[in-house]
């Protein structure tokens, strides 16, 4: 008997291949391993009863991905293994497999390799430091990490050594003061529900074989227990087998999440390993409704070789676009990749095998905030009407505007303009963060219609109108529009700006792909909007193991 199992993975990393042929050979079953695109097909053949428990043994055991998007087996009739592959070996770095984590938890052994991927060179002792005074854990390492959660129980914070760096780890406390986008690590998974808003999809990202970090907002539990927590936090499980027992042991004690902040050095309590190491970069991962997993930060799980193979160009937009199409495999399509950033210069740019990467709309305006208002002011009569009115009904956000500058042409920071006058904070950071809060958590279904205009609308090689874009803005709020409604309105409209755009190209240019690339698509609203929206009529395509800004 032949079966046949089948797994789409949207990555090379090789982790796949050789989990099967690791698991296969194990096993001791014939098999062979054939790779088409992103189809890898583990054959194996046997007696019917041997591969029934080769199959329930496998489902047991296969990790579940952020890559892994299907799975199914079939019967088959032929046996052709003149097709097989010759795994290469997986240079990845694992956080830590079900194999090890057995092999690891009688004794609560951290050192214990994965059977696949690139392990580090770290062994015991573990030492556990306090007040000056070492204890070193050579081979059952239990009580190292008891006494480090009875400091994190009683309040007291230690530096605690990982393979993605030194955390200093505490309870939250009410009355601390914590930043913008606090790293929190629960002690369970069954606890996350407990202080964040999740959906299934990142529920289960959370616990995958990649253990990366998400970016999710507070309940309103756990918001009015503590008022003084930010609204937006990035939460992670243990990413490693140091956080993993260090987990299980606050899990015991009772303890269901602490904080991770950077190593403190004035705390004078440590849990480490000795050897020198380069941390492990982690990745984060945005969980869109369509099941794409957008990649925000990291290239821990990206191919090697295909790191390798970026060029560094000058310009950073079309540095993602050129490895972008390489990533997807693009260069004989006609596509227009869409880069938006919250820290470099956008651009809308085509890409087709005759005439390369053409630049198509820029976001360029003046330096200062006072320059556009004074512009706005000076186009027409509404114009002057409504600086005004705003002036009037607003004179510190207008006073204080003379103050704003700007450090990139983006729309991001347009946004962040719009959010100032908005009066969503004393600063751009402020405000901008105040806006993109607002798009996240806004529970209705549409907001108003916000103008994204061109400089010149009948040329494709153009620049976003900033006027137009503000003048919308004021007069809505001037309007009374709900905070929160206007918000989703600023990226819903750009949404259906882009959409009505990638219309245009594809008719002029007969573009085929859409590639959505740059920080801005790391908030799963707009991206979200965008597959909803844009995918009507085309093809939209983000990075698989790229992050989407490089």
């Amino acid at each position: 008997m032949i079966l046949v199992y089948e797994f789409e993975y949207v990555s090379n990393n090789n982790v796949l291949e050789n989990f099967l042929q690791n698991f296969a050979d194990e096993s001791k079953i014939e098999y062979y391993i054939t790779k088409d695109g992103c189809k890898i097909s583990l054959h194996v053949r046997g007696d019917e009863d041997i591969l029934i428990a080769f199959s329930d043994k496998l489902s047991n055991s296969l990790p579940f991905s952020i890559f892994l998007k299907s799975t199914s087996v079939n019967v088959a009739n032929e046996w052709d293994n003149d097709k097989a592959i010759v795994v290469q070996k997986c240079e990845i770095y694992i956080p830590f497999t079900k194999k090890a984590l057995n092999a690891a938890k009688d004794e609560f052994n951290p050192f214990v390799k994965n059977e696949i991927g690139r392990n580090l060179d770290i062994y015991p002792p573990l030492v556990f430091t306090c007040n000056d005074k070492s204890t070193e854990y050579k081979n059952s390492f239990k009580d190292a990490f008891s006494k480090a959660v009875d400091v994190i129980a009683n309040g007291e914070k230690i530096n605690f050594k990982t393979l993605n760096g030194t955390f200093c780890v505490s309870m939250i406390k009410k009355e601390a003061i914590y930043k913008d986008d606090i790293l929190i690590m629960p002690s369970d998974l069954s606890f996350v529900d407990k202080i964040a808003v999740l959906e299934d999809e990142e529920v289960a990202i959370l616990a995958s074989l990649e253990k990366p970090t998400i970016k999710a907002h507070t309940n309103l539990v756990f918001s009015s227990q503590y008022p003084n927590f930010p609204r937006f936090i990035k939460l992670k499980l243990a990413s490693d087998l140091f956080l993993y027992f260090l987990s299980l042991a606050l899990f015991k004690k009772g303890v269901k999440f602490v904080v991770l902040e950077a190593k403190d050095d004035r705390v004078n309590t440590s849990l480490y390993f000795k050897q020198e190491i380069r941390d492990i970069e982690q990745i984060e991962v945005c969980a869109l409704k369509s099941g794409q997993n957008i990649i925000t930060k990291g290239t821990s799980f990206t191919t090697p070789n295909l790191l390798k193979n970026i060029k560094t160009l000058k310009k950073r937009h079309h540095m993602q676009f050129a490895a972008t199409i390489q990533e997807l495999e693009l260069f004989e399509k006609t596509n227009c990749g869409i880069y938006l950033s919250l820290n470099n210069d956008d651009m809308i740019m085509l890409y087709n095998d005759k005439d390369g990467v053409l630049d198509f709309i820029q976001v360029d305006f003046e330096d200062c905030l006072s320059q556009i208002l004074e512009n706005i002011e000076k186009d027409d009569d509404n114009g002057r009407k409504l600086i005004e009115k705003y002036k009037q009904n607003f004179p510190q956000i207008y006073e204080n505007a003379k103050n704003i500058s700007f450090k990139n042409k983006n729309i991001s920071t347009l946004w962040a303009a719009a959010a100032y006058l908005l009066g969503f904070g004393d600063n751009l950071s402020d405000a901008q963060r105040k806006l993109f809060e607002n798009i996240e958590i806004f529970g209705g279904q549409k907001g108003p219609r916000i103008d994204y205009k061109l400089t010149d609308e009948n040329s494709v090689k153009t620049s976003l109108n900033e006027r137009k874009f503000l003048r919308s803005v004021m007069s809505f709020k001037l309007a009374g529009t709900d905070d929160e409604i206007l918000s989703f309105g600023i990226a819903e409209s750009l949404v259906y700006f882009l959409s009505d755009f990638a219309d245009k190209v594809k008719d002029d240019f007969e573009v085929e792909n859409i590639l959505l690339m740059g920080s801005l698509f790391g908030s799963k609203t707009i991206s979200n909007l965008c597959v909803k929206h844009i995918g009507v009529n085309h093809k939209v395509h983000f990075n698989k193991e790229l992050p989407i800004e490089l």
